[in-house]
């Protein structure tokens, strides 16, 4: 059955510090809504979800996941952010609830611990935040959404290639963050086979025509536009021997990547 539940107040909500959500265990969490104010998302910073102390969603700000929000349609609106777990873009209602946070069944899959931080800058004023969770039937932890975040950095303009992405899980989406929002195109290779290639356009034109909402400052790749978890890529290192992402950045500047792995907790 599905709740409404409101979670403990978060430890620490101070201007500087890093507020903690102790969160319950025990059903399979849907999504996690925070009702803020008195603080600003840009002054939400470094959003993680760690389970058993292990970091297995990462944001560089509420900013960034507002952003990712909208870009699939989300409702987004000022005061409320959401950390969501099921993916609703899907069209079946079973890949839908595949990722749903499971927190343990009869022994199996049993989480100890699940923690939400979040670091808040020093100049936000009297910050408040609330949480509610979206909560189903109790299951085993399994398949998840894991978000990890790299920092890159190109002295020069032009074409900028990275190889070091981990691989192992399967790729929903890759985001490419820029503060110049100029990163005109992106080619995916895998074993020497281009398997994405487009300028900021085409790829933009194709995500709209599946019902997404590009979003400024960063531009996407995104393998879920069918509503299918079928179309993610595989990166297994026994099949996947070599894997590159490469960008043409207009300007020089700090590349931030968000990547949207399909995994289990003991993957990356």
């Amino acid at each position: 059955m599905r709740q409404i539940v409101r979670m403990p107040s978060l430890a620490n909500v101070t201007a500087g510090g890093t507020a903690t959500l102790n969160m319950p265990l025990g059903r399979t969490y849907e999504k996690l809504v925070l009702r803020t104010s008195g603080v600003t998302r840009e002054q939400m910073k470094d959003i993680r979800l760690l389970i058993d102390g292990k970091p297995v969603i990462e944001y560089e700000s509420a900013a960034q996941l507002a952003s990712i929000n909208s870009y699939y349609g989300r409702h987004d609106e000022a005061g409320f952010v959401t950390i969501w777990f099921v993916r609703p873009e899907m069209n079946a209602l079973e890949q839908q609830r595949v990722t749903g946070l499971g927190t343990g069944l009869n022994g199996r899959g049993v989480v100890q611990t699940l923690q939400l931080e979040i670091d808040i800058h020093a100049d936000a004023t009297n910050p408040s935040i609330d949480a509610r969770a979206v909560q189903s039937s109790p299951k085993p932890l399994g398949v998840m959404n894991k978000l990890k975040r790299f920092v890159y950095s190109s002295a020069t303009s032009g074409t900028f290639e990275i190889d070091n992405i981990p691989k192992g899980p399967r790729i929903a989406a890759v985001h490419f963050f820029k503060a110049d929002d100029d990163i005109s195109r992106v080619e995916v290779e895998q074993n020497s086979r281009k398997i994405v290639e487009g300028d900021k356009g085409l790829l933009q034109y194709m995500q709209k025509e599946a019902g997404r909402k590009p979003q400024g400052g960063y531009l996407a790749v995104d393998w879920l536009q069918e509503g299918d978890l079928g179309q993610t890529i595989d990166t297994n290192p026994n099949n996947i021997q070599d894997q590159r992402f490469r960008l043409t950045l207009d300007t020089p500047g700090a590349v931030t990547v968000l990547v949207e792995y399909l995994d289990g907790y003991n993957g990356i």
